[in-house]
């Protein structure tokens, strides 16, 4: 695995960057060749509106998709470890149902000046560490060790919640601001500001990093509870550090993108298809999986009914449904 790591580590990386340019050579507006390297090569000749559309729109908005797409896969896979559960992602402990109410009911219900001021993103952000911390009040037990299935069961029951309060909300709501809430829930990243990258990249990478350190006890925990505390490793620690990345990550994600589904679950079992299961392969390759493709995805939303722009979630769903299949029926397999 580690030689197949070798040659698809550097193709992926090309991969990623040739969406990446894709991504910022194309997009809802027409621009013409001699334009595009005018703009990008910052010529005195490049028309002002262009320059404009693609250093303060396209570049910011590729490189938060990116960063995106790479964080929420690793949260997906670092999940999937922590839980021993194929079917874990990011928005497992109701984060994304927690930051779906929070934002639409900030949409419908609070003054505009009152969101204008906060922000709808910081708003979801709390309303998603909201949900994290009442998922892990009703997982935890006094005097015992962390259960996984009983932290998914309360994550289920947090998101069930959560979803039933977004919906009332949608339900009840001025039929203009529900419309704006939708477009939120579906995801986009149109609007992307420069001064949303930074702190995203620092997550991203500074999490990724840490993780790759602790790749060894990572690969212990796929044995099981017991071995791995036999081998020396914390679990309750490194789960609890896990939990807490997750929720950084996606709560930065869903602050800047709104709800992006899917990405988190299957470009992990993309990844380990590739490369297997140790982390120190593992987690490189699945944040650049999870960055190309969620780039390709935000370029095709953007082009294919230009100059309308398609909301992430819709794409995002008819790709993730052949690989969900395909791991479905590799888990009936096992069983």
């Amino acid at each position: 695995m580690q030689a197949r790591f070798s040659l698809l580590f550097p193709a992926a990386l090309v991969a990623m960057v040739l969406a990446a340019v894709a991504g910022v050579l194309w997009g809802t507006a027409d621009i013409g060749w001699a334009d595009r390297l005018a703009i990008l090569s910052r010529s005195e000749d490049a028309a002002r509106g262009l320059s404009l559309i693609v250093w303060q729109w396209r570049i910011p908005r590729v490189l938060a998709v990116g960063l995106i797409g790479a964080g929420l896969s690793l949260a997906g896979a670092l999940m999937q470890t922590a839980l021993r559960n194929p079917m874990a992602d990011p928005y497992l402990m109701g984060l994304s149902s927690g930051a779906s109410a929070a934002a639409v009911a900030a949409i419908i219900w609070l003054p505009a000046a009152v969101t204008d001021r906060l922000g709808v993103p910081l708003i979801a952000f709390l309303g998603a560490a909201a949900a994290f911390a009442l998922t892990m009040g009703l997982s935890q037990r006094r005097g015992q060790p962390m259960d996984p299935l009983i932290v998914v069961l309360a994550g289920v029951a947090v998101s069930l919640m959560f979803q039933s309060l977004t919906a009332f909300f949608l339900y009840i709501g001025d039929p203009h601001a529900t419309r704006n809430a939708m477009g939120w829930l579906m995801g986009t990243a149109a609007g992307t500001e420069w001064q949303e990258v930074p702190l995203l990249a620092v997550a991203v990478v500074a999490l990724g990093l840490m993780f790759l350190t602790q790749a060894n006890a990572l690969d212990a925990t796929l044995l099981g509870e017991e071995r791995a505390q036999a081998l020396g490793i914390r679990t309750a620690r490194l789960r609890a550090m896990i939990f807490v990345a997750t929720v950084l990550l996606t709560g930065l994600a869903v602050a800047v993108a709104g709800i992006v589904g899917f990405v988190g679950l299957i470009v992990p079992h993309m990844a380990r298809l590739l490369v297997g299961a140790r982390h120190r392969v593992l987690l490189p390759i699945t944040m650049v999986l999870g960055a190309t493709v969620l780039i390709a995805v935000d370029l095709m939303c953007r082009v294919l009914l230009a100059p309308e722009e398609l909301p992430l979630g819709v794409l995002l769903a008819l790709f993730a449904a052949p690989p969900f299949i395909i791991i479905l029926r590799g888990l009936r397999r096992a069983v």
